[in-house]
């Protein structure tokens, strides 16, 4: 049991930057000015390694820099050299991944985060700008959902489940890659672990700027300021509901099916397990 006071019904509920900041500072660091919110994922302090208490913490803590009234743009970035590249092996040893697959692991974890985790950000009502500061291999709908998705020259974009994993690609980038490349060329990139580089990713409409790594985050800072902090606060936020609609209707159709695929699926082939030819070290391997 925590000492915290029980919330008063005579005030709304709002969280404050100085709370949450340090709640979820093992995962995040926070930066603002003028209502500008940088968040940027990390793994003690270096590029934010990819695990399943990363994957559930989405989900709370961008709750509650939703409800901080403060916040008026997000910049979600990475930290080093990678957006989202590696795993934490880890992780996965801690929260019995290398067991039989049972339905602990398909629903209490991969069923029961993935299906709330993009709307993490699909319900904020808060522009995003995604400032991807390197590779991105996994969980790419953190970036590409987003209202302004810039890269640095350094990015490159795969897909692990499938050609990394031996998995189902059901976790929602069967709909982002569909939506974003086309039908036929979205089926290809899941299906052959085709890597994008960061021309590739601006030519396919997968990102609207490509920048100098060094240039990034000031070239984020500057379209918070200019594009959207330039408007009226109401007028920012209905044109962010308005324009991440589509988004919300597609995933809301689709991510529920798909993430139940995957996690179906895994109950007859699950790629940890001794005899299978599969595991997140090829996610790595693919890269060298």
């Amino acid at each position: 049991m925590t000492d915290k006071p029980a919330l008063s019904r005579h005030s709304m509920y709002r969280t404050y930057l100085d709370d949450y900041s340090q709640t979820w500072s093992e995962y995040f660091t926070f930066k603002r000015a003028n209502g500008i919110l940088e968040v940027a994922m990390h793994t003690g302090g270096g590029e934010a390694k990819w695990d399943l208490e990363l994957h559930r913490a989405f989900i709370p803590a961008f709750a509650d820099i939703h409800h901080d009234p403060e916040n008026e743009v997000i910049i979600l970035t990475g930290t080093g050299d990678g957006f989202l590249s590696t795993f934490d092996e880890a992780s996965w040893d801690r929260n019995g991944f290398r067991e039989p697959f049972e339905h602990r692991h398909g629903y209490d974890v991969f069923y029961f985060d993935q299906t709330k985790e993009p709307f993490s950000l699909l319900n904020l009502e808060i522009p995003v700008i995604a400032a991807i500061n390197g590779p991105l291999l996994i969980h790419a709908e953190l970036a590409l959902l987003n209202d302004i998705v810039i890269a640095s020259d350094t990015t490159t974009i795969r897909d692990t489940h499938y050609t990394g994993m031996g998995i189902v690609p059901g976790d929602g980038v069967h709909t982002l890659f569909r939506e974003l490349l086309g039908h036929n060329r979205g089926k290809y990139f899941l299906l052959t672990g085709e890597t994008l580089d960061a021309r590739q990713c601006l030519d396919l409409g997968l990102v609207s700027e490509v920048v100098p790594k060094d240039k990034l985050l000031e070239r984020a800072w500057e379209i918070a300021e200019t594009i959207f902090m330039a408007r009226n606060r109401i007028q920012r936020r209905v044109t962010r509901s308005l324009l991440v609609q589509p988004w919300r209707e597609l995933f809301t159709k689709e991510l529920s099916f798909g993430q139940g695929l995957e996690s179906w699926a895994c109950h007859d082939y699950w790629p940890m397990a001794k005899e299978a030819g599969f595991d997140i070290s090829n996610v790595k391997q693919a890269d060298s």
